[in-house]
Order: structure tokens, then sequence, then C-alpha cells
């Protein structure tokens, strides 16, 4: 019986993998701090109804902090056409699955900082000045950008690459705004203010980004953003993964 399931769940990733068109995003980030350091590489790929990605996250801990050291493989599935959500352990080589509905009444609301308590941080930090724009264009990470310096806050600084001509894809802002309700992007590096003032087209993509502080040095590098016409090899699940009822 447990073959049976498989094998359907095979044959629905598989039409999923041939039939679908979509954009595709791959990102790095690195980050070291007091407590330890940290790195990670994400895949992601957007359909009109459908979103995967992978993720690569590694945390090399300091002092009593080693305890938290940790090393993770995991995946995402979701469909909105079935309604479905499935997540992935690709080092224990297991996978659940299940309703939409069911996935957000196991939720844990506390893992994850509302929208709310995000904007109430950044009221409180407030800026008195506005971010400085260079003229000139340059090659980041394979995009034409223009970079962004903000040093409003005395105790850190932020640089900012920003696309020059390339702007968010429609299907990964549509589908970006429903994924954040079950898998949420906790990387926001979007300055505040409306970027037209600055000469910036207000759907412009990150490309890079270097924030450093008294705490640390987080760099945030966007490998690529472009459309494709097939889901690539990396999303592919193997067929000896289990699935289980609790990852």
């Amino acid at each position: 019986m447990n073959n049976i399931y498989f094998l359907l769940f095979s044959l629905l990733i598989s039409s999923n993998l041939i039939a679908q068109s979509g954009f595709i995003v791959e990102e790095t980030t690195v980050a070291s701090f007091k407590m330890g350091s940290m790195k990670s590489s994400v895949h992601k790929y957007f359909s009109e109804d459908t979103y995967y990605s992978k993720i690569d996250f590694s945390f090399k801990g300091k002092g009593l902090a080693r305890l938290m050291s940790r090393n993770m493989q995991n995946g995402t599935i979701i469909s909105f056409q079935d309604s479905t959500i499935i997540k992935i352990n690709h080092k224990k080589n297991r996978f659940t699955n299940k309703l939409l509905s069911e996935f957000l009444k196991e939720k844990d609301p506390t893992a994850v900082p509302s929208d709310e308590e995000n904007n109430e941080s950044e009221e409180e930090e407030g800026e008195d000045s506005k971010p400085i724009v260079s003229d000139t264009i340059e090659i980041v990470n394979g995009f034409e950008s223009y970079k962004v310096t903000d040093v409003s806050d005395e105790d850190s600084s932020t640089l900012l690459w920003f696309t020059s001509e390339i702007q968010k894809s429609d299907i990964v802002t549509s589908m970006q705004s429903k994924i954040d309700e079950f898998e949420k992007n906790w990387i926001n590096l979007d300055i505040d203010g409306d970027l037209s003032e600055l000469g910036i087209n207000e759907n412009a993509v990150v490309v890079k980004a270097i924030i450093s502080g008294k705490d640390g040095e987080f760099e945030y590098n966007l490998k690529r953003y472009s459309a494709i016409d097939s889901i690539p090899e990396i999303f592919h699940t193997p067929e000896n993964y289990k699935q289980v009822k609790k990852l």
C-alpha cells in the first residue's frame, strides 16, 4: 500500500515537472556574529499554482552556542491547485504530505514574528537620513545594478545593490504573498520608503546586500533570477524517500 501511495505521489510530481513552467530564484547568505556563523543556499521555483524550494542551511556555534550547531537540508512543495504542502527532510530521506488547512492548524504561531511586530520594530528604529544611490551601474552577480548606501544608523551600515532594469517577476510576487503563510521569507532586504524617490524602480530586485554592525556581519547574494521552461533536477524527489506523519 505504501508503494502505491509513493507511486501516486511520484506521478503527481512528475506531471508537474513536465507540464509547468515558471520562474527560478537562487540565493545564498553568510553571516558571522558573536554566537557563531551561518551560511545557506536557497533554490526556489515558482509557477502559477505551485511552489518548490530546497534549502541547505548550516550553523556553527561558538562557546555555549556550539550545542546549537546544525546542518539542515530541507525542501517544500506547495500546490494551491491540490491544496497540499509537502515538507521534505533530505538528510533523513523523509517527507510529509498534508492539506494546507491541516498544516496551518499544526503550525506554531510563535515560530515567525508577525508583520505587525516587524513594522513596530522598524518604526521604533526610525531614520533621519535618506540612503545614497551611486550614479554608476555595476555588474554584480551578473546583474546590472545600482549601489545604495544607508548609514542612517550610527552603529551599523547597509550596502544594497538593486537591479537597474530587471524587475520583480509577476509570478514570484503573486505567489510569495500566498507562500508567506506557510513558509515565511525571513530575509527582508527592502529598505523603507519609496524607492522611486531615490531614482530606483519600485519593482527593482535586490541583487546583493552587506549589513555590518557591532554585533556582526550579514551578506546576501542573488545568484539567479530568471524565467525557465521546466523544473530543474534539484527539485526531483528520490524514489527511496519515505512518507511519514511527522518529520
